[in-house]
């Protein structure tokens, strides 16, 4: 018997009707992005591994290495984000700010989830370029909430953090913060326990560290993280909290909540990251940040925002809500006969009615 090749792990075919249902999701978000003002922009699936390095330590590491013909070290792309840093510092310098993009593409990775063997998917989403925090970052969260409103995505709700709260942690604590913070992105909570049953902290900061990840929801939730901080001495976040009334605004109170506890999947975030989850899947859909210095590095200084969504659990979310796809639909079948040209007029008559016709194949 002949041997069966079969896909790379990880990876996966489309079927038509499959690829149908992708163009369903793909045509929504693209409208609502157009919508916004915001312009396609498309990077190269391969790029040089320098780009990957300077971008993400993160990424890198589980990103695709390859070699070149000429010896080369690249790489295929594990965001989109960091191709679209690139190519703005390397092209766009002198142009008016700021680039509302969106794009449509695939990333590959190692471990793409942590959850499944994928390893590439389809991502879908924006960056706002050269706007500093605060418009901007509404901006993309309402987009964020019209695409999935307009999917009619049910019972979302986006997790939201700001990394100055973890930094102004890292600089009261020390390592022992660092530490902790490592062990919550791994979602090792027996880890995270057993570093501060360990450290030298007093009993006060102990229970400071385990009321902080507890702490999750909308205003509210502020208001007892603030209580929390009068633990601390010399700890102020005033600026934060201000920051984040308008944040709650644009939610409603189901949609939205802040989690003291919520660590980034990436390295280049410097101000609010967030992620979006539905229970209909129990896994993160897509998720976004700010990232102020991540062009920085490619050699322009300019602030930017983004989101991206995953393609495939969008669709996976819809058909688990019930949603009734459209199919593709049969052409009408003419015969070849002896009169060629007036076989082909035929077709083509019915295809300016934009009716479907192909011919009849025996």
């Amino acid at each position: 018997m002949k041997k069966i090749l079969r896909n790379p792990k990880g990876s996966k075919d489309w079927l038509p009707d499959e690829v149908i249902k992708q163009d369903h999701v793909k045509n929504i978000l693209s409208s609502v992005f157009e919508l916004w003002g915001y312009r396609p922009i498309q990077t190269p699936i391969l790029i040089n591994w320098d780009t990957l390095q300077v971008g993400s330590n993160k990424l890198s590491d589980i990103a695709f290495k390859l070699i070149g013909q000429q010896g080369e070290l690249l790489g295929l792309r594990a965001d989109l984000t960091t191709p679209i840093a690139r190519v703005t510092a390397e092209r766009l310098q002198n142009q008016a700010l700021p680039f509302r993009f969106y794009y449509i593409g695939k990333v590959f990775r190692y471990h793409a989830r942590h959850t499944t063997n994928e390893r590439e998917l389809y991502q879908i989403g924006i960056e706002l370029i050269g706007a500093k925090e605060g418009a901007s970052d509404l901006e993309c969260l309402k987009i964020l909430i019209d695409s999935l409103e307009k999917l009619n995505i049910k019972d979302y709700l986006v997790l939201f953090n700001h990394t100055n709260i973890w930094n102004e942690l890292f600089n009261y604590f020390g390592d022992i913060a660092k530490d902790l913070y490592k062990a919550l992105s791994q979602k090792d909570f027996i880890r995270f326990n057993s570093i501060l049953e360990n450290s030298n902290l007093s009993k006060n900061e102990r229970s400071f560290w385990k009321t902080l990840v507890t702490i999750k929801g909308g205003k509210s939730a502020v208001q007892d993280f603030k209580n929390l901080l009068k633990k601390l001495k010399n700890f102020n976040l005033t600026k934060i909290f201000m920051y984040l009334n308008p944040v709650f605004e644009l939610f409603d109170k189901k949609n939205a909540e802040i989690d003291f506890s919520l660590t980034s999947d990436l390295d280049y975030y410097t101000g609010i990251y967030f992620e979006v989850l539905t229970p209909n899947l129990g896994r993160v859909i897509g998720s976004g940040g700010r990232y102020d210095l991540l062009i920085t590095k490619f050699g322009y200084d300019v602030p930017a925002i983004g989101f991206q969504l995953c393609v495939e659990d969008l669709l996976l979310v819809l058909e688990k809500q019930g949603k009734v796809f459209s199919t593709f639909k049969p052409p009408k079948l003419i015969p070849l006969n002896k009169n060629l040209k007036a076989t082909f007029n035929t077709i083509t008559k019915l295809h300016r009615q934009k009716k479907h016709a192909t011919l009849k194949l025996t």
